[in-house]
């Protein structure tokens, strides 16, 4: 099954302050961001436009997909090797089943949609008559192109009781709270995303608003209170939040643009920063910005 679309952080992180760094003190700055140093130029460029923000919930990443052209379900983990954790995979069956009926609907098999396999140099995998051995399409010499169904993906957040170090602070129980849909290779708009799951009977991750990201990253670094109306502890510092443009964009290479900025990187950062005066801490910086081509080769 397809994996996630990978987010980054809004920053880069200080690297590989071991044996090279000249101050062992300097070290405490290991995988810090690095303020104002952005993991992604896309980012950078759009930071001033708007974009929608979303509750970062402190879960573990989880997915359903539905194969309209035989109406089955599957479940699992960010990855194929994921592996279930606390009653994960159950609990997602149970949705799916109960969700599959409605996803006939909304999706029947008519409707299945097919693309060609590529193999690893990221080329169509065509087929000879005889042994369906890989060929190249010349003459007639090639029988046909081998096809996988480009299926329905409903992706979330599992989260509660025993999931990550707040997850108790959430719920006592555990839930699966959706925050994107991929409807066979079309990624769903807020709006259309938000009316699927509620004839899904599906609950969506708390929308923030829209802003830039300088709002955003001010949000999260201050620190605010979960968004989820019914959590148990209502102080819960969320997560963060992740942030896509209003507008989405994909970059050369055609994955969205996408950023997360997470509350815990803003307050390691604090915690380091405030035992070093500004004199050390911008010799550090000194020393990291002039040698970072060594250091990052190490």
């Amino acid at each position: 099954m397809q994996t996630y679309t990978k987010i980054n952080t809004l920053y880069k992180r200080y690297q590989n302050l071991g044996d090279k760094c000249p101050n062992p003190k300097w070290r405490k700055f290991q995988n810090c961001i690095i303020k104002g140093c952005f993991s992604d130029a896309s980012v950078e460029y759009l930071k001033d436009c708007l974009w929608e923000g979303y509750s970062k919930i402190d879960g573990t990443n989880s997915k359903i997909c539905f194969f309209p052209s035989a109406g089955k379900v599957m479940v699992g983990g960010k990855t194929d090797k994921a592996s279930s954790q606390h009653g994960q995979f159950e609990m997602l069956q149970e949705i799916a089943d109960k969700i599959q009926p409605r996803l006939c609907e909304m999706f029947p098999k008519e409707n299945a949609k097919f693309m060609p396999v590529k193999g690893e140099d990221n080329r169509v995998k065509y087929w000879d008559k005889e042994f369906y051995n890989v060929v190249e399409p010349i003459g007639e010499d090639f029988f046909g192109v081998e096809l996988k169904e480009v299926p329905v993906y409903v992706y979330g957040e599992y989260f509660g009781k025993g999931i990550q170090k707040s997850g108790g602070r959430y719920s006592d129980d555990n839930h699966f709270i959706v925050f994107d849909i991929d409807m066979q290779g079309w990624w769903l708009p807020k709006n259309i995303r938000d009316m699927y799951c509620n004839m899904l009977g599906l609950e969506t991750v708390p929308y923030i608003g829209t802003g830039t990201i300088s709002e955003f990253e001010k949000m999260v670094s201050d620190g605010f209170a979960t968004k989820l109306e019914w959590a148990k502890d209502k102080a819960l510092i969320e997560e963060g939040i992740v942030a896509r443009p209003v507008l989405p964009v994909k970059d050369t290479r055609g994955n969205r643009i996408m950023v997360k900025i997470k509350y815990e990187d803003y307050n390691k950062w604090n915690l380091v920063r405030k035992e070093f005066t500004d004199d050390e801490f911008n010799e550090f910086n000194k020393w990291y910005n002039e040698n970072i081509e060594v250091i990052l080769n190490v």
